[in-house]
């Protein structure tokens, strides 16, 4: 008996896209034949699901996706780089590989065979595939490597990594960059003054993210100038991976600040300042029920009473003029499942986008400048007593 891994999917791949594996085996002609997949995390060699496949007529191999158990084991990382300069996303990508074997009756007694192939070929803590919370959609679909990286193989994460970005001197950002051979070494900040942190990223990890606002100026103590710094990201050898650069905004509107952080589809969090007027309202719901008065009651006797108040909370926020490029980017948070609202640079609620359509806005179609406008909801209800 034996089973051929025909076609494997990449080392490192989006879980949220397709997953495909083709196997054969030289087996199937055997009674009630199955193939069986198991799944596992690399670390725990924990069974995260086992797949049985019966053999199609006429054929030796199968063709199967395995997406959907893989991005059951991932998530996200938002805050984890709090207390340091760079930490690991261990909660966004999943290490695992996937082991072989075949059921079928012997004697009539359905009978599973040992493990015949696996891949990796010997799964290790340090041979595995890596499946992350990335998702490639139809038209860019690349399983190979990560797009928007600087460096071939690297990069950040977060869109429009060569342009500005707006950022007044209270707020966090986060910057997320897929690193799979652990090159970076030094983190440098330049502005009035240069400061270089050397770092070591743990092993066996391949996404990192660097707390690069309000957290990481304080705690360099970087001289700032012309209110703007710049974060580098370089080898031991001062080879420059990747730059970005931060242009401090003080607050010249009348409104409010609405600053957002959003999942985007490579896994990293965008974040954006809606800086024009923002309103708040609630959605009420109440539920009653009537009492019996007596035949003496009184006018201050209550006959409805409300029991159960529920209230959601909800902000209209609306953006300066932006540009296509910044259309495109807030397309994303249109869409995103993750959605956080700032409060202080340590003080985040979730929240969700209640937009049922997002336009694209072109220069050209309209010949005028435009802002954007999204609904947004706490992810919570308030109640209120029940008397």
């Amino acid at each position: 008996m034996a089973i051929t891994k025909v076609t494997v999917p990449d080392d490192f791949i989006g879980a949220f896209n397709q997953v495909v594996y083709k196997i054969s085996s030289n087996n199937t002609a055997q009674p009630n034949f199955n193939f069986i997949v198991d799944i596992k995390e690399t670390t725990t060699s924990t069974l995260l699901a086992r797949l049985k496949y019966p053999k199609q007529p006429a054929v030796t191999d199968l063709t199967f996706d395995i997406g959907d158990v893989l991005k059951n084991s991932v998530s996200y990382d938002f805050l984890n780089a709090q207390a340091a300069y760079v930490a690991a996303n261990t909660n966004s990508r999943l290490k695992y590989y996937v082991e072989f074997r075949e059921l079928y009756d012997v004697a009539t007694v359905p009978t599973l065979s040992a493990v015949l192939a696996s891949d990796p070929a010997t799964p290790s803590a340090s041979s595995y595939k890596f499946a992350t919370n990335a998702i490639f959609d139809f038209e860019d679909f690349t399983p190979t490597s990560y797009i928007n990286c600087n460096v071939s193989g690297f990069g950040f994460l977060n869109a429009n990594t060569s342009v500005n970005e707006n950022i007044e001197i209270t707020q966090n950002k986060i910057l997320t960059f897929f690193d799979p051979n652990r090159i970076v070494a030094k983190i440098v900040l330049l502005s009035g003054s240069t400061v270089v942190q050397s770092i070591t990223l743990p092993a066996k990890e391949h996404l990192f993210n660097i707390n690069a606002g309000k957290w990481i100026i304080d705690t360099s103590g970087l001289t700032l100038a012309n209110e703007t710094y710049v974060v580098q990201l370089k080898t031991s050898g001062d080879v420059l991976l990747a730059t970005k650069t931060f242009t401090y905004t003080p607050q010249c509107s009348n409104y409010s600040t609405v600053r957002l952080h959003w999942l985007n589809k490579l896994g990293a969090f965008e974040s954006f300042n809606f800086i024009m007027n923002s309103r708040k309202s609630e959605d009420i719901e109440r539920k009653q029920f009537k009492a019996a008065l007596p035949i003496g009651y009184l006018k201050s006797d209550r006959l409805k009473t409300n029991f159960n108040t529920t209230i959601n909370d909800k902000i209209s926020i609306n953006s300066d003029w932006i540009s296509e490029e910044q259309s495109i980017l807030l397309e994303q948070l249109a869409t995103s499942p993750a959605i956080y609202l700032e409060r202080s640079a340590t003080n985040f609620v979730a929240v969700n986008i209640t937009n049922q359509n997002y336009e694209i806005k072109k220069y050209l179609d309209d010949r005028k400048l435009f802002n954007l406008s999204f609904d947004i909801e706490y992810t919570y209800s308030r109640y209120r007593q029940s008397l």
